[in-house]
């Protein structure tokens, strides 16, 4: 059974690398901020409940609130994602949409922040799965691990189906052996920590992204003052 994998870099990049992250930590604003938190049917499990949390935020910056509606990111080309220094409209750092995502494995917690055009690349990795769940060979090399699918964000947060965790111990002598698209084997150029969820976890998070984009979808800045 394909299980879900969330690994999480240890500490924030110095520089916020997400519109969201940018807008909520900038200093001296007064940040209003308008959280939902999806509502997915069918997933009792508290292990699935319990291990992260996908909320959907809206944020806009009350010391300097857009003039008219939010309107698409404009970035030079030469610049890396989520910077805004050279963004062709003022009124883009002023209001953000995207999600907190909330991870918690024992007695440790993070939260990531993630942009709202984000979302639909993280989306179809999920669709990919599900296209091949449908091709049984696919599907079994999936599960032997010899075929991963794999998101990153830009805040540091990765998320995986693969299949089940081997069971001995890899060994460098190995590492080539069975390499896949996913790594399995600890980063050792930075500190992070590794949760691996049961298969059902892909399902909930899958359906936690599509109900939260729904609800951004429909809410905007125009809304976020209780309007609607």
């Amino acid at each position: 059974m394909p299980s879900l994998e969330l690994k999480i870099a240890a500490e924030n990049s110095p520089r916020p690398l997400t519109r969201l992250r940018r807008l909520l930590e900038k200093p001296g604003a007064a940040i209003l901020r308008r959280n939902y938190v999806p509502e997915v049917p069918g997933y009792e499990d508290p292990i699935v409940r319990n291990s992260f949390r996908v909320t959907a935020v809206l944020a806009v910056d009350l010391s300097n609130p857009p003039e008219e509606t939010e309107k698409p990111l404009e970035t030079s080309p030469t610049a890396p994602p989520g910077d805004e220094s050279q963004a062709g409209d003022t009124s883009t750092s002023s209001f953000a949409k995207g999600l907190e995502m909330w991870v918690a494995d024992r007695g440790r917690a993070t939260c990531v922040f993630i942009d709202e055009d984000e979302i639909p690349g993280a989306r179809a990795m999920f669709d990919a799965y599900l296209r091949l769940a449908r091709y049984a060979p696919a599907f079994q090399r999936l599960e032997q691990r010899s075929v991963g699918l794999q998101y990153a964000f830009r805040e540091g947060l990765h998320i995986c189906v693969l299949g089940s965790p081997a069971e001995t111990e890899p060994h460098p002598d190995a590492m080539f052996e069975g390499l896949s698209p996913i790594p399995q084997f600890s980063d050792f150029r930075a500190t992070s920590f590794t949760i691996r969820l049961p298969g059902n976890c892909i399902g909930y998070l899958h359906d936690s992204l599509r109900a939260a984009t729904a609800w951004l979808d429909e809410n905007s800045y125009a809304n976020i003052l209780g309007s609607k």
